[in-house]
């Protein structure tokens, strides 16, 4: 069951992915942000006048104002990333998340990788060199390094990826005191709290115009499915599952999304990237 609804979930987060991309050809990230904290807040709020929930405040506040704090950093960097680079460069970033994830379990539980690990590890960082290079000369390979460092969108990206390897985490750590609805209203408030602090002069929904409002209101919609699909993903089954399958769907279709919505080239180049670093994953998180 718990793989289902992570399959689910990865697909309205592939598809939520897409719709914050059109979305920010009409709205500033910030604005989008906040209308999506405002409406999760809602929809959490009236799950728990219908719903029974469990909080212990005092465990829950430290890990749940951590998480609102880099769930912002993370919500901003990934919008900006997505504005200025194309959806196929950008998302298979993401593919670092579980890579992060394994590395500091390593460190912080002493969780030795071992060799089939290791090799995973190479394969991530040499798709993502394939990515980023000229061509699939080995020369334009091995420079490509550079493209990475130089194009704003990916260095955005690669921050997100880091952030979220730490996310699905601390949401599991939130789940031991909190039920789901809880922990839904209490990041979303906080988030929609901090956002307006932190952008309160420019917040400014004057620009939106009706013929527009729709798909902003599919967009947050589609989001919050994911989200809440997500959360039950964590609590079903390990967190590093959830979010292989979640990474490899989302690298998979951002290909074929960023083709037909925005015209972005499917190459040969991006397509064996895109595989290498998928077969990374399952060698870090399969073969141990």
């Amino acid at each position: 069951m718990g793989l289902l609804v992570s399959f689910i979930s990865a697909f309205f987060w592939a598809f939520f992915d897409l719709a914050r991309k059109i979305c920010l050809k009409k709205i500033d990230p910030y604005n989008f942000l906040i209308l999506f904290s405002l409406f999760q807040f809602i929809f959490f709020f009236i799950w728990i006048l219908f719903s029974n929930y469990r909080f212990d405040l005092v465990k829950y506040i430290t890990p749940g104002v951590i998480l609102v704090s880099i769930n912002v950093l993370s919500g901003i960097l990934f919008l900006k990333s997505l504005k200025i680079s194309e959806l196929s460069l950008t998302i298979p970033l993401l593919s670092f998340t579980p890579l992060f994830s394994t590395i500091f379990s390593a460190f912080v539980l002493n969780e030795n990788l071992n060799v089939y690990q290791y090799f995973g590890i190479l394969l991530i960082v040499f798709g993502t060199m394939v990515l980023y290079a000229k061509s699939m000369k080995i020369i334009d390979i091995c420079s490509s390094l550079k493209s990475l460092v130089s194009n704003l969108g990916a260095k955005y990206m690669f921050i997100v990826s880091i952030i979220w390897s730490i996310t699905p985490v601390l949401d599991k750590v939130c789940f031991k005191y909190s039920s789901i609805n809880i922990h839904g209203l209490f990041q979303s408030i906080g988030m929609l709290f901090l956002l307006i602090l932190l952008n309160f002069k420019n917040i400014n929904f004057s620009t939106v115009s009706k013929k527009k409002i729709h798909i902003i209101v599919i967009s947050i919609l589609i989001g919050t499915l994911a989200t809440i699909l997500q959360y039950v993903a964590i609590k079903l089954t390990l967190v590093p599952l959830m979010e292989t399958i979640k990474r490899t769907v989302g690298q998979m279709l951002s290909v074929f999304l960023g083709n037909f919505f925005f015209n972005e080239k499917i190459t040969n180049q991006k397509i064996f990237g895109i595989s290498t670093i998928s077969i990374g994953i399952i060698y870090i998180l399969y073969l141990n």
